[in-house]
């Protein structure tokens, strides 16, 4: 019965002392930083924005995921964006255009609130219309802010009655 409570003993004095090295060895690491000791005397944490320092979009690496733009002149409003969206944040409305073989996107809001810059909704763009700029800050202050639209508004009326009329005219040809 001795030799087992001398091992028991021992064990616990042995596991003591590692967790006394350790304290020790975290201690050693951090003091340092917190008294301002030596070369960890030097500031860390960078002021934002950093007039000298500042990312600027050349600093950038080129693969960057910055904020998302759709040239709605190139969108065809295939909605495939919208389908492969994770986070569901782009919302897109059509209407019938003058040309009756592409869309009117009247709305094409993206939310940057819900948006995780996945990128596969410009992957799937096939107009290639929607891209990632090399804008990373989209701070605002009202959480409506962080809606943009790109989309070209709605159609009126008289405007649509004009488009079918133009329509009508080229289907007598």
């Amino acid at each position: 019965m001795d030799d087992s409570f001398l091992k028991a003993w021992g064990n616990y004095l042995k596991r003591a002392g590692q967790t006394i090295r350790s304290l020790g060895r975290t201690a050693k690491t951090v003091l340092p930083y917190l008294m301002g000791w030596g070369e960890h005397r030097k500031q860390v944490t960078e002021q934002y924005p950093d007039p000298v320092s500042s990312r600027t979009d050349e600093d950038l690496p080129p693969r960057t995921r910055g904020l998302l733009f759709n040239d709605i002149n190139r969108c065809t409003g295939c909605l495939k964006c919208r389908e492969v969206c994770p986070t569901d944040c782009i919302k897109i409305e059509l209407e019938p255009g003058p040309d009756s073989l592409k869309p009117w996107v009247a709305v094409f809001d993206i939310d940057f609130s819900k948006c995780i810059f996945c990128g596969l909704c410009v992957e799937k763009c096939e107009p290639t219309s929607l891209v990632h700029t090399r804008k990373f800050e989209g701070a605002a202050f009202e959480l409506g802010d962080l809606v943009t639209s790109f989309g070209r508004g709605h159609v009126s009326r008289e405007q649509r009655e004009k488009w079918q009329s133009i329509r009508g005219a080229e289907g007598l040809r």
